[in-house]
């Protein structure tokens, strides 16, 4: 009766277990699509000078483009950018739970990936809050034989 009971219970658990399994999956794999389908506009709202990568992690509106002038988005661009970074946010959370971190240090560990590889001329933001643009890469070293 015992063991009837004890079965009883671990199939009721994973009743509930392999849904939220699978809807956490499903919710990776609709955050990744999204993210792949923003990108291009996104790439070229950083590449106008539009939009910076900000030390967090996260996407910003910048004030100035690149030729100085104001900037004002879209309504349909600023939601893109607030629809990227509550998936980011998700991301984040999940590494975050799963490194036993934060979700703040995720980004900022992000943020500085994301510098190390912006292309020249797009806006980043230094760890000390300024926004620059990214620099030409360096050259890469040759290759020894």
């Amino acid at each position: 009766m015992k063991k009837l009971l004890a079965l009883s219970v671990a199939v009721f658990a994973l009743s509930f277990a392999v849904p939220m399994a699978l809807s956490a999956a499903d919710d990776a794999a609709t955050i990744k699509k999204h993210m792949v389908e923003r990108k291009p506009k996104i790439d070229a709202m950083k590449k106008a000078g539009t939009v910076g990568e900000a030390n967090t992690g996260y996407l910003e509106a910048m004030k100035k483009d690149k030729d100085g002038k104001d900037v004002k988005l879209a309504e349909d661009d600023t939601k893109l950018i607030d629809a990227e970074n509550a998936d980011r946010k998700a991301v984040y959370a999940a590494i975050a739970k799963k490194e036993g971190s934060t979700v703040e240090k995720v980004g900022e560990l992000r943020a500085k990936q994301i510098r190390a590889k912006a292309p020249e001329g797009e806006f980043i933001q230094g760890e000390d809050g300024k926004w620059v643009k990214a620099p030409k890469p360096a050259e890469k070293p040759a290759e020894k034989k």
